[in-house]
């Protein structure tokens, strides 16, 4: 049997944490559900440096701690439960996670993003164990005096330089055309020692295993480059993370301004809702917003009865 709950946050990044503090102060004790820890991507971030009160910036670790730490302070504790879909049903919304599901009068969607799965031909049978999308899926035996291999030109591709540099590993860059971060996360990339290779595509990395240490052999633009790698970080793009939305509900987004959609009771906060527009603040604004539009939606079908 479904557990029954007034509001579920589906997503305990900074969208989620942000929206399931204010449901718990005003008294309708949201069911925040999270694989793994809370504090999504901000856990990744090198320094925060946009999010006001911290003038000097804050590591996204450190700040997704004190989010967490909030958190708890006003009694509310994620789930760890990965939700595998959600879709509407008599009236109200249905929840299915590995093991248990869940039935909903609103649900917040503060699922964040999931970067992009770029095709590395050859490296696809190391992928397992030597090619990572996520920092975070890093196992620490891995780090610490290794040498990676980003494959991207962004911020988030230099904002993992400096946080493996941090870690004692050496980086080269791999980017196709010229970086596209911001020229003051370069700019600490090259005075860290980060290397830089422009002019490779992603269809020309071929990797072969020469004992523990992977070979990189990259080609573009009449050149050839041969690199040794513990490890293959990718940062090729993000998109939302919302395949677990049934049909019907995700033709929903996007037809309002972010976090309403057009079915009355579902919002979409966050980097989910943002494209390319990931900002932690942005994040807690958008959670706030849709948590004080379920109080709202709650207070009108009160006063309807």
């Amino acid at each position: 049997m479904d557990k029954i709950v007034k509001v579920a946050i589906v997503g305990a990044g900074p969208a989620g944490i942000a929206a399931g503090i204010f449901l718990q102060r005003a008294g309708l004790s949201p069911l925040l559900l999270e694989k793994g820890e809370p504090g999504g991507l901000l856990r990744s971030a090198n320094l925060v440096e946009n999010y006001p009160g911290f003038p000097k910036g804050v590591s996204g670790r450190v700040l997704a701690s004190r989010f967490r730490r909030q958190l708890r302070a006003v009694g509310l504790e994620a789930v760890d439960a990965q939700v595998e879909r959600i879709a509407r049903s008599r009236g109200s919304f249905k929840i299915d996670a590995k093991s248990q599901s869940f039935a909903s009068r609103a649900v917040i969607v503060a699922s964040g993003t999931r970067p992009k799965d770029p095709d590395l031909g050859s490296c696809v049978a190391s992928r397992r164990s030597r090619v990572f999308n996520e920092i975070t899926d890093i196992p620490r035996a891995m780090l610490r005096g290794k040498h990676a291999v980003i494959i991207g030109g962004g911020d988030a591709a230099f904002d993992y330089a400096l946080n493996l540099r941090a870690s004692g590993d050496g980086v080269t860059i791999v980017s196709k055309s010229g970086p596209r971060c911001l020229p003051l996360l370069r700019e600490r990339a090259n005075s860290r020692g980060v290397q830089t290779l422009v002019g490779f595509g992603l269809g020309s990395i071929h990797c072969t295993d020469r004992g523990r240490v992977l070979i990189c052999r990259l080609r573009g633009d009449g050149k050839t480059e041969e690199l040794k790698a513990d490890f293959i970080l990718t940062a090729c793009g993000r998109v939302p993370n919302l395949g677990f939305l049934g049909p019907a509900l995700a033709k929903a987004l996007g037809t309002r301004p972010p976090p309403e959609t057009a079915v009355k009771g579902l919002f979409v906060a966050g980097d989910a809702a943002r494209g390319s527009h990931r900002q932690t603040g942005i994040a807690v604004g958008d959670g706030i917003r849709a948590a004080m539009m379920v109080q709202d939606l709650f207070r009108q079908r009160g006063a309807s009865r």
